[in-house]
C-alpha cells in the first residue's frame, strides 16, 4: 500500500488532475491491483493528501511534496529523479544546500509564466556524500577545496591545511553541509598528491566515486592458491574443444580475453557457430573472498593507458584468459544457424580450448579487407572468411527486424607511459569490429533465450522503450535538418529508417546522438521486458565474466541448469532484483568514473591551446547557452549565454534554438560555426568557447521567420543583457 501511495502522489505531483480510471492506466494496474488503488485514494483523500473534484484527483496544495533523488547541474540548477515520472526541474534559487546524489523532499509548484512544473527542495533527507575529492586552494584566512567533481557544489572551507600547498588533490571530511549565504565547512583527511599527476587523477576519480583501489588481503591470499595453468582434474566432465582452431580477436592493447570464436559452414547452408567463453566461475565460488570484491567493483573500469580489474590480474590476466597456446576452461555455446540469420539449436556447456592464435582487430582486416594473406595464419583463414560470411547476415537479420544502428564514431585520448595524454585520435571501426560484435550479440542472445525457455530464473539486459518527450526532441531535431520521423506503431522502422538517411550526412552524428539520449539506461533485471535497441525479445551478457559481474551471474545460472539442480525461483528472483539493482549502479558509475577521467585529459590536451580558433557543430542548446563539438577531435565546449554580446537571447525548447531579441540572429542544434577557446579549467573539467562568425544567412532565415515571442530565461544567469 505504502509503495503505491508513493506511486500516486509522484504521478500526481506533475499538477495533472487524473480521474481513477486514467490513474489505473498510467500505473499500469489490473484487478486486484484497480481496488486496492479505490481503498488507497479514499485513504488519500480522507488524510487530505488529496482532494477529489468532478471525479478527478489532484495533490491537496498544501501537501504537494514529494521525494527523490537530486541530480545537480554544473550550472547550479538540478533536477530530481522521482520513481513514476519525469525528472521535476529545480531552478538554482531552489536547490538550497542540496548536494549531487542527495535523497530530498521537495514541494511541487508551478511557473505562473508557462504553468510548467518545478521542485523546490524544502529537506535533506540523506546526504549522498560525508567526502569528496578536490584541488586546494590557500589564502591567509584558510582554504577551500574546489570539488573536482564538477556536479557536487560549491567549494568547501576547510580552516587548517596542514601540511597542503596550493594545487594539491586533497579529500576533505564534511563537517558542516552548505546553508544559505554560508559555505560547507570541512577537514583535510588525506593529501592525495599533485594535481595533474597522471596517477593522482586515477586515485581522484576512484575515491570520488568510492570505487574499490585495492584488493582484499583475503582476496591476494586466495589467489595465491589458484594454480597458474589447467590441471588434469578441471577437464573431468568436460567437452574437448583443444582440436579446433579457435581463435581470440581483440584490440592490440587488450590483455584479457574473455571470448574465442570458431565458424564452420556445413554442407545444407546452415552455420556452426562456436563461442567459447572464459569460465571464471570455475575459479570465483559465490560469496568467497573473490566474489565479494568483484561483486564490490560490478565491473572493470577503463581509463586511458590503465585499468581498474574487477578480477585480480593473476585471474584477468592469467588462468582465466584466453591465452593463445595454452588450455583454458570455458563455458561454450554452440549455436546453428541457418542462412538467413535465424538460430535453429543452441547447445551450451562447459568445454576445454586451446586458443590457436591471439588476433588484433587490425589483422583481421588487413586479411578480409585487403586480401593480406600474411597477416593471420593460413589454418583459420578459411574460417575468418566465414565468419564474416555470417556476421554479415546477421547484422542484416538485425536490422530488419528493427534493432538501431546506433554506430558513434569514437575518440581515442593516447598517453605516454606516465599517463599523461599525448593526443586525440579517432577510432576507426573496421570489419573485424563488426565480426565479433555480432558474434557476441548472437551467443548473448541465443543462452538467454535458452535459460528462459528452461525456465530459469536470469539477469537479464533490459533497455526499455525510449521516452516519448525526448523522442519528440529527436523529431524536431530530424525536422530542422530537413528530415522526417514519424512517431508511431512501428517506431523501430522509423528510427532505423532515419539513422540509415543521415549516416553519411554532417547532421548524422548529431541526430544519432540525441536519439542515444532520448533511450533508457539499459540495466540489469530479472524481469525480461525486452531490449528495443537491439529489437530482441530475451537478452542477456554471457560474453565477458572478466570485466563484468553480471556475465558471471548469467555463467553461474547456466551451470547449475546444465547440471539439472533444482529451481527455488522465488528467492532467487529476490536475489537477482537486489544484483540487478546493483549491477546496474555499478555499471553506471564506472562509466561516471571513466566519462570523468577523459574529460580532464581532453581539457588538458587543450589547455596550451587557449585563443586558438577552432570549427565545430552545436550539439546541444540549453537555456544558458550551447555547446558545440568540434570537427577534428569531438571534443566539447560552452559557448555561454554571457559570450553572445549585444542582445538579449531567447530559449525555446520546441526547436532548440537561442534567438536573439532585436537581431533574430539564432543559434540551432547542427548549425555549423567558428568558435574560439576562452578558457580551460582542468579543476572542473570544463572548456569555453565564443563564437567568431555568424553566418549571415543564418540571420536573414530568422528574420524571414518572423517568429513571436518565445519563452523568456528561466535562470537569473541567463537572462541579462550583455554589452
Amino acid at each position: 500500500m505504502k509503495e503505491l501511495t508513493e506511486r500516486i502522489v509522484n504521478l500526481l505531483a506533475a499538477g495533472t488532475p487524473l480521474d481513477r480510471r486514467s490513474l489505473a492506466e498510467h500505473l499500469a494496474l489490473r484487478g486486484a491491483e484497480r481496488k486496492k488503488l479505490t481503498r488507497t485514494l479514499n485513504q488519500l483523500t480522507t488524510a487530505g493528501t488529496l482532494e477529489r473534484r468532478r471525479g478527478s484527483y489532484r495533490l491537496n496544495a498544501d501537501r504537494q511534496a514529494v521525494e527523490g533523488i537530486f541530480k545537480r547541474t554544473d550550472q547550479d540548477y538540478g533536477f530530481v529523479s522521482i520513481a513514476g515520472r519525469e525528472d521535476l526541474f529545480i531552478p538554482a534559487q531552489h536547490v538550497g544546500s542540496a548536494m549531487d546524489g542527495d535523497r530530498v523532499q521537495l514541494e511541487v509548484r508551478q511557473s505562473s509564466h508557462d504553468r510548467r512544473p518545478f521542485g523546490v527542495i524544502t529537506a535533506i533527507l540523506d546526504r549522498a556524500r560525508s567526502h569528496l575529492v578536490g584541488v586546494l586552494r590557500t589564502s591567509s584566512e584558510g582554504g577551500l577545496v574546489v570539488p573536482q567533481d564538477r556536479f557536487a557544489g560549491p567549494p568547501v572551507r576547510v580552516g587548517r591545511t596542514q601540511n597542503c600547498q596550493e594545487g594539491d588533490l586533497v579529500e576533505v571530511l564534511i563537517e558542516q553541509y552548505a546553508e544559505r549565504g554560508h559555505a560547507a565547512q570541512g577537514k583535510i583527511v588525506e593529501r592525495l598528491g599533485r594535481f595533474g599527476d597522471p596517477h593522482t587523477d586515477v586515485i581522484s576519480v576512484l575515491r570520488s566515486k568510492k570505487i574499490p583501489e585495492a584488493f582484499s588481503a583475503e582476496t591476494l591470499a586466495t589467489i595465491a592458491t589458484i594454480p597458474a595453468q589447467v590441471e588434469n582434474e578441471d577437464l573431468v566432465g568436460r567437452t574437448d574443444l583443444r582440436p579446433l582452431p579457435l581463435v581470440t580477436i581483440d584490440g592490440e592493447t587488450a590483455r584479457d580475453f574473455d571470448d574465442a570464436v570458431l565458424v564452420e559452414k556445413q554442407q545444407n547452408g546452415n552455420y556452426c557457430l562456436w563461442v567459447c567463453i572464459a569460465d571464471v566461475a570455475h575459479y570465483v565460488p559465490v560469496r568467497g573472498a573473490i566474489d565479494l570484491d568483484a561483486r564490490e567493483r560490478g565491473t572493470s573500469v577503463y581509463f586511458p593507458g590503465f585499468v581498474v580489474p574487477m578480477l585480480p590480474e593473476a585471474l584477468s590476466n592469467g588462468i582465466c584468459s584466453l591465452n593463445p597456446d595454452v588450455d583454458r576452461l570455458v563455458m561454450t555455446a554452440e549455436l546453428i544457424i541457418s542462412p538467413e540469420g535465424k538460430t535453429l539449436k543452441t547447445t551450451c556447456y562447459p568445454a576445454a580450448m586451446n586458443s590457436h592464435a591471439r588476433l588484433t582487430y587490425t589483422q583481421v582486416a588487413a586479411y578480409l579487407e585487403d586480401g593480406d594473406s600474411e597477416a593471420v595464419p593460413v589454418g583459420i583463414q578459411e574460417s575468418l572468411q566465414q565468419m564474416a560470411e555470417l556476421a554479415k547476415i546477421l547484422m542484416q537479420m538485425r536490422f530488419a527486424r528493427g534493432s538501431l544502428n546506433l554506430d558513434l564514431p569514437e575518440v581515442e585520448i593516447r598517453v605516454d607511459d606516465s599517463g599523461r595524454p599525448l593526443e586525440l585520435v579517432k577510432i576507426e571501426r573496421n570489419i573485424a569490429h563488426y565480426l565479433i560484435e555480432e558474434l557476441m550479440l548472437a551467443a548473448n542472445e541465443a543462452v538467454a533465450h535458452y535459460l528462459t525457455e528452461q525456465e530459469w530464473p536470469l539477469l537479464y539486459r533490459v533497455h526499455g522503450e525510449p521516452d516519448e518527450a525526448k523522442l519528440e526532441a529527436v523529431q524536431q531535431l530530424a525536422a530542422n535538418c530537413g528530415h522526417g520521423l514519424v512517431l508511431g506503431k512501428n517506431l523501430h522502422q522509423s528510427l532505423q529508417q532515419l539513422l540509415t538517411e543521415v549516416s553519411a550526412k554532417p547532421e548524422g552524428r548529431l541526430i544519432s546522438e540525441q536519439l542515444l539520449r532520448s533511450l533508457q539506461q539499459a540495466v540489469y533485471t530479472p524481469h525480461n521486458e525486452g531490449h528495443f535497441g537491439l529489437a530482441a525479445e530475451e537478452y542477456c551478457h554471457f560474453t565477458s565474466p572478466i570485466r563484468r559481474y553480471p556475465d558471471l551471474l548469467v555463467h553461474r545460472v547456466l551451470k547449475q541448469a546444465l547440471a539439472g539442480a533444482a529451481r527455488n525461483s522465488a528467492p532467487a528472483i529476490a536475489l537477482l532484483e537486489t544484483l540487478g539493482t546493483e549491477c546496474s549502479y555499478r555499471e553506471r558509475r564506472a562509466m561516471e568514473a571513466e566519462r570523468d577521467l577523459a574529460d580532464l585529459r581532453r581539457c588538458q590536451l587543450m589547455e596550451d591551446r587557449v585563443g586558438e580558433t577552432f570549427t565545430g557543430v552545436i550539439s546541444t542548446v540549453t537555456e544558458f547557452g550551447f555547446f558545440v563539438e568540434l570537427d577534428d577531435n569531438l571534443i566539447e565546449g560552452l559557448v555561454h549565454v554571457r559570450a553572445l554580446t549585444g542582445d538579449f537571447y531567447h530559449y525555446d525548447p520546441t526547436t532548440l534554438t537561442l534567438t536573439g531579441e532585436r537581431s533574430r540572429q539564432q543559434f540551432r542544434v547542427g548549425m555549423s560555426l567558428e568558435v574560439k577557446l576562452e578558457r580551460v579549467d582542468t579543476v572542473r573539467r570544463r572548456i569555453d568557447f565564443s563564437p567568431l562568425v555568424i553566418p549571415e544567412s543564418n540571420k536573414d532565415e530568422v528574420r524571414k521567420k518572423k517568429t513571436g515571442p518565445t519563452k523568456k530565461h528561466k535562470k537569473p544567469s541567463s537572462g541579462r543583457r550583455n554589452k
